[in-house]
This record gives C-alpha cells, sequence and structure tokens, in this order.
C-alpha cells in the first residue's frame, strides 16, 4: 500500500521572481530554507507529490469556479510570472484513484484532463521539484473568488486524501505540499466594486479570459499593478499565530476560522492558508516545525515554510536514530 512519508508547506510570492533582490537578508534565508526543503523531499525517497494550491484568475472565473479541482490529465504551466511555462508529469493513477475515492467519501471534486496552474503551483515546482523528477497531483483550492469554502471543509478534504492515498494499492511513497499565504493584501477589486476604474478587471473576472482581446497587454497590467507596490502589509503577529496553532496542532481552532476573520487579519491573500487546511487534513498526525517565517513586505507577504515529518513513537525511535546517523 502506499505511504505518506512528508510534508512541506510554503509561502509563495510573485516578488520572488521579478525582484529578489528587495527581500534581502530575509528573502535570502526563507530562498536558502526553501533549498534545504528540496533536499528534504529528495531524502525521502518521494516517488509522488501531492501539490496543493489555488489559481489567481488565470484558469478559473466566475464564469466557472470550483472550489477544489484535481487534475487527472495533462498539466501545464502559464508561464506567469516569469516562472517556466512547465509541462508538469501528472501521477494520472493516483490523480484517478484520489477522485474515485472521494466520490465514494462524498467529496465531489471538479476533474480535468486538461489543467493549466499559475504561479501557486509552479512556484512550488520551481523551488521543490525543479527537474520534475517527482511526478505530481495538482489539487487546486478557491482561495480567490468569495465565497469561498470553509476551513473545516478544506481540512476534511485533506482527510478524505490521506484515505485515498493509504487505499491505493502502490507500494510507493507519498509527500504533501501546500504552497500559498501567508498574510497579505492583493491589489484587486471587489466584484461588487462599482468604481469606474474597476469595471474592465470586473469584467474579466466575471466572464474570464474570452473578455480579454490583448492577453498580454491585460497581463502586464495585472504584473504592473504588483510589481509597482514596493512594500505592502504583512501581518507579523497573526502569522505567528498560525504557526504555533499548527505546531501545537490545534486544528480545531482553525477549521473554525471564517474567511471575515481571514480577510480582516492576514488579507484577501491571506485567504490561501486554505491550502494549507488541506494539507493540515493529510498530515494532522505527523509532527510540524517551522522551518522560516520571514515577514517581507518588500515581497508583500509574510513568508513561511513548515515541514512534517513522521512523529517518532517508541516503536520506529530506533529506526529514525538510524536513519538519522546514515543521513
Amino acid at each position: 500500500m502506499a505511504k505518506i512519508i512528508a510534508g512541506v508547506a510554503m509561502s509563495h510570492s510573485p516578488m520572488i521572481m521579478t525582484n529578489e533582490a528587495s527581500g534581502g537578508e530575509k528573502g535570502q534565508r526563507f530562498l536558502h530554507t526553501a533549498a534545504e526543503m528540496r533536499k528534504y523531499l529528495e531524502k525521502s525517497g518521494a516517488d509522488v507529490i501531492v501539490l496543493i494550491s489555488d489559481d489567481h484568475f488565470n484558469s478559473y472565473f466566475y464564469d466557472h469556479m470550483p472550489a477544489f479541482t484535481i487534475g487527472t490529465g495533462e498539466c501545464e504551466g502559464w508561464g506567469d510570472w516569469q516562472l517556466p511555462k512547465y509541462n508538469i508529469p501528472v501521477h494520472q493513477e493516483l490523480a484517478k484513484h484520489i477522485l474515485h475515492t472521494s466520490l465514494e467519501n462524498n467529496i465531489d471534486f471538479a476533474f480535468t484532463l486538461k489543467m493549466k496552474v499559475d504561479h501557486g503551483h509552479t512556484q512550488g515546482i520551481y523551488f521543490l521539484n525543479p527537474d520534475l523528477q517527482i511526478p505530481v497531483v495538482p489539487i487546486a483550492v478557491n482561495t480567490s473568488a468569495p465565497p469561498l469554502p470553509s476551513m473545516d471543509r478544506c481540512f476534511q478534504i485533506g482527510e478524505v486524501i490521506r484515505t485515498a492515498v493509504e487505499s491505493w494499492d502502490q507500494d510507493l511513497k507519498v509527500a504533501i505540499v501546500a504552497s500559498g499565504g501567508l498574510s497579505h493584501w492583493v491589489p484587486i477589486p471587489k466584484i461588487e466594486s462599482e468604481k469606474p476604474e474597476d469595471q474592465f478587471l470586473i469584467n474579466v473576472l466575471k466572464n474570464g479570459r474570452q473578455e480579454i482581446d490583448q492577453l498580454d497587454e491585460y497581463l502586464k497590467l495585472r504584473e504592473t499593478n504588483v510589481t509597482r507596490i514596493k512594500s505592502g502589509p504583512v501581518n507579523e503577529q497573526i502569522d505567528r499565530e498560525f504557526l504555533r496553532l499548527i505546531t501545537e496542532k490545534d486544528y480545531p481552532t482553525l477549521r473554525n476560522w471564517s474567511a471575515a476573520y481571514i480577510e480582516e487579519h492576514l488579507g484577501n491573500g491571506g485567504q490561501e492558508i486554505r491550502n494549507w487546511l488541506v494539507l493540515l487534513g493529510v498530515l494532522k498526525n505527523f509532527d510540524a516545525s517551522v522551518a522560516c517565517y520571514e515577514p517581507i513586505p518588500e515581497w508583500v507577504t509574510g513568508m513561511a515554510i513548515v515541514q512534517f515529518s513522521q512523529p517518532v513513537g517508541p516503536e520506529n525511535r530506533k529506526a529514525s536514530s538510524e536513519q538519522e546517523v546514515s543521513i
């Protein structure tokens, strides 16, 4: 049977790609830790990565906005924010098994045989699996277009993913990666805005890419709107509280955080912590350690990385010690 062996949750920010230097020493510490997480996943011997992130109005719009989507066929990166247009290898057998197991457990994923993902997923690829040596099961969570799935529902999604992986009839090792958050405020209008300057973008958000006559110009406008921000608010206090709740496994508290609470304290971009809740549902019995936290206003985001490891109990403490010596 398949076995879940490791996990990593990490923030993403387009600014890393467009202005890495602005992060200074804090940014370099984050990037160094990301490199260490790549080594961690390599040493874990993971055969598959279940990669959980979100879309930023590149693939999904209000004309069709699924709460949870799983890619079961081809997967390609949009190449936004100067990231490669990855042709991501999908482990289709596991993806289909998760889909079918979820349906049997009353979880209705949307699914696609031709998935396109943006920097939410591809920045995780860029840092943790850049050579595409490990096939991926891509899962997208709606964190951008209210109404959003509850934090509790995201945790439940993770629980059924764990059930699916552990019931999979393959002797393979599976790692779980979530990408998104922490606190940040994104310059995108609310869908109900009546401001004249917001109407072009709102029309696109409502009706999708077919409303864009000049796609390159539209994408450049979006990039300009973000990169012109030289510093953005970061709520270090709530970021650290979120990380504390994770390391102390106070999942009931996190499952009860509302969308309104998150928006107030972590910003509209902070809604991406839903990706972490899916991961926590999978790895709720794993031990979590904060590998890195850096509040980086220059990247407009509270940047965190958390490493998840199998708990070491009396029955396997000796085996773990022997493994540490060998490493």
